[in-house]
């Protein structure tokens, strides 16, 4: 009968094992070699813990796990000019990006444009125009013939708004003749001041009409609904942009007939 050391035998009684001790180098375990294509971007050369997609949405994958990609030799670069809104109530705020590159181009180099709220459909708009005040971003993908090889997130672009009053322009020549062209009068922004007042007066001050809430469509100087029935001539008129006597413009307009 073969002895067995009583140390032996309460290490087993105490769950240990007992192991010899030995060197051996380090490995990295769930190595993920080579490239693959996570939400249309090619990742290469990843090593660490495999990684997993966590939530997927059909338009962003959140991923957990050790992901380091290889930016190659290409090095997509894109920055941005935002222009805010230009007085109070317009929707002309702009985007315009520039991409670039500063690596090695491929042969079939393109670029796909994805602007948040499917803002370009055609996925190809290096400016946009006519945004409201608000907060935007775009994802610039570059692709060789149909293989996407880089990528460039640009997120907070601001448009932002204004408080500045809209400059009121009145057109001064009328030439109500039906041609089509200066045929009422018009007041370029005037839309911008919906409880506005509109009056013109002849050469002797007598008021020859009288409009609220102008809109240079149907409730406008010349139009079906207030007919111009005046001879040529010279005329003033007062604009009074909120109907309060607060805002007032005052000026001259020509009627050729």
């Amino acid at each position: 009968m073969r002895y067995i050391s009583k140390k032996y035998i309460l290490f087993f009684l105490m769950g240990y094992v007992p192991m010899f001790s030995q060197t051996i180098s380090p490995y990295v375990i769930n190595t993920c070699g080579g490239e693959g294509i996570t939400g249309g971007i090619v990742l290469q050369y990843n090593v660490g813990e495999t990684f997993v997609s966590t939530i997927n949405n059909g338009n962003h994958i959140i991923t957990q796990g050790f992901l380091q990609p290889d930016g190659g030799k290409f090095n997509l670069l894109a920055s941005y000019t935002a222009a805010p809104i230009s007085c109070v109530g317009k929707e002309d705020g702009s985007i315009l990006l520039n991409v670039s590159h500063t690596g090695i181009a491929p042969q079939h180099l393109n670029y796909e444009i994805y602007w948040s709220d499917t803002l370009c459909p055609s996925n190809n708009c290096y400016a946009l125009d006519s945004l409201s005040p608000g907060t935007y971003s775009v994802m610039i993908v570059a692709y060789d013939g149909t293989k996407p090889i880089d990528t460039v997130v640009i997120q907070n672009i601001v448009i932002l708004s204004s408080d500045a009053p809209c400059k009121i322009k009145p057109f001064t020549y009328i030439s109500p003749n039906n041609d089509g062209q200066n045929d009422y009068f018009y007041i370029d922004n005037i839309e911008e001041y919906p409880e506005n007042k509109v009056q013109i007066f002849n050469r002797w001050g007598q008021e020859i009409i009288s409009i609220k809430n102008y809109d240079n469509q149907d409730n406008a100087w010349g139009s079906k609904k207030h007919p111009i029935q005046v001879p040529g001539g010279t005329y003033y008129y007062i604009i009074d942009l909120d109907n309060k006597g607060k805002n007032i413009i005052k000026g001259f307009l020509e009627i050729i007939k």
